[in-house]
């Protein structure tokens, strides 16, 4: 019969071989993710003619930005991982170092037809533990489409258009001389200087427009705040939760819907338009002169400013409205 004493000794012993071999195995996990090759490539390209840039990377971040006329310069940072699993994926340094030579030797750049293509690689063995950035300086009148699953992007000063769009990550455009259409599936979009029609959509993160040329604009987020700065065009916002800020000029239908959260708009102070706002939860404002139609209610307002003029609609389930 064993005395209690032995078996204290045998649980804490177990207990000690237990601490021990998670901190074994989590050595090596971090020793494994750590493991990795570097390098990078960089390559100037002439160009006689604009081109439409298309960049692809499965991770990693993009950065493009305008320079000099008649020429593309391109730099990619290159990382393998080997991203092992209880030794699973078992992928040798030399392995991973021959994918960085490769790269370096031959970089994924293709020009043909009026399209310059970077990134774009087929039959990748080592997926997602293989992460490339890119550092692209193109003319400014380069049309851009930009994709990465996941890091963050930059675009600044090309005229457009742009489609850009990232698994996860932020993204951030400035100085676009038209049309920008941006998608992230988590993470924020900024637009700063955007000369044209503007669509954003994000599944989780603020959105963040200034407009300085007219043109369309439509916004959705999953969760996430709008602010929308000098739009002039039709305007459409719709966010499952977060505020809503606009100021412009209406030239077309404005229609701002949110489940949760205020919303404010600001129009010229001779703006004329139709009013329908509603609020299932908040006050409703309107600092313009409104020929009220139908009941008069607290969560619900109906009429004309100055005679009517474009359609603004403002929905929001719990939250104020204000339009000044």
């Amino acid at each position: 019969m064993r005395a209690a004493g032995d078996k204290k000794m045998t649980v804490t012993s177990k207990f000690g071989s237990l601490l021990i071999c998670g901190a074994l195995l989590a050595g090596f996990w971090a020793a494994e993710a750590q493991a990795a090759a570097t390098g990078s490539f960089q390559q100037t390209i002439s160009l006689d003619a604009a081109v439409l840039l298309d960049v692809s990377t499965g991770s990693g971040t993009i950065n493009i930005r305008a320079g000099a006329p008649g020429q593309v310069e391109i730099i990619g940072h290159i990382k393998v991982r080997r991203g092992s699993f209880l030794g699973l994926f078992k992928t040798s340094s030399d392995e991973m170092q021959a994918f960085v030579d490769r790269f370096e030797s031959e970089p994924p750049v293709i020009l043909a037809d009026g399209r310059l293509q970077v990134g774009h690689v087929r039959g990748n063995r080592y997926g997602r533990n293989v992460s490339i950035s890119y550092e692209i300086v193109v003319p400014v009148d380069t049309e851009v489409k930009s994709h990465t699953g996941s890091g963050s992007q930059e675009i600044s000063g090309v005229s457009g258009p742009v489609a850009v769009d990232t698994g996860s990550g932020r993204l951030t455009l400035t100085d676009v001389g038209g049309a920008v259409s941006a998608r992230s599936g988590s993470g924020s979009i900024t637009a700063n200087g955007i000369a044209g029609s503007f669509e954003a959509h994000t599944g989780s993160g603020r959105v963040r427009l200034t407009q300085t040329s007219p043109g369309d604009v439509i916004v959705t987020t999953g969760s996430g705040s709008s602010e929308l700065h000098g739009v002039v065009g039709a305007l459409r916002v719709k966010a499952g939760s977060g505020r809503i800020v606009v100021d412009g000029q209406q030239t077309g239908a404005w229609k701002l819907d949110t489940g949760s959260g205020s919303v404010k708009v600001s129009l010229p102070t001779d703006a004329a338009f139709e009013l329908h706002a509603e609020s299932g939860s908040g006050s409703i404002n309107i600092e313009h002169p409104l020929t009220i139609q139908g009941k008069i209610s607290k969560r619900h307002l109906r009429g004309k400013v100055r005679g009517g003029g474009e359609l603004l609609t403002i929905d929001t389930g719990s939250g104020s409205i204000r339009v000044e």
